[in-house]
């Protein structure tokens, strides 16, 4: 009979923290890849990097979703150095369509730029920025 009550008692606590309203989680969003991001800061307010880096083609299985970092390297207020690259997901659509060709349904992300301010007033091309993709074969999103 004790047995029987533990066993109710804990399925019952199961149960209730199964299927109890969680708040939803807000993280960075990007206008490279869809869905929320985890947030890591790196350095201090003088010098740092701020990484994002985004898990949503595995929290949002067969739904849009991405996988890939977004990192910018700054010093005081002036960003010297900014990487994007990654994978992006469209979600499955038509079955049938993404049967035949699901390679389809996936672009590269990736964008580079580089800074550097202390060249500016010497004639030299202080920035690079390169959109293109390292990859061949497969689609370029543009962020």
């Amino acid at each position: 009979m004790v047995a029987a009550i533990r066993v109710a008692l804990t399925l019952f606590v199961v149960v209730a923290v199964a299927t109890a309203p969680v708040a939803a989680a807000s993280g960075p969003t990007s206008p490279c890849f869809p869905g929320e991001g985890h947030q890591f800061d790196i350095g201090s307010d003088t010098a740092g990097i701020d990484l994002v880096v985004f898990l949503s083609l595995f929290e949002n299985l067969g739904n849009a979703g991405g996988f890939g970092m977004e990192a910018r390297g700054d010093i005081g207020e002036t960003t010297i150095v900014q990487l994007r690259t990654g994978v992006a997901f469209d979600g499955v659509g038509p079955a049938t369509a993404f049967l035949s060709n699901p390679f389809s349904r996936f672009s590269v992300v990736y964008d580079f730029s580089l800074n550097l301010p202390m060249f500016a007033s010497s004639g030299i091309d202080s920035s690079y920025r390169d959109e293109g993709s390292p990859v061949d074969g497969i689609q370029t999103k543009q962020c």
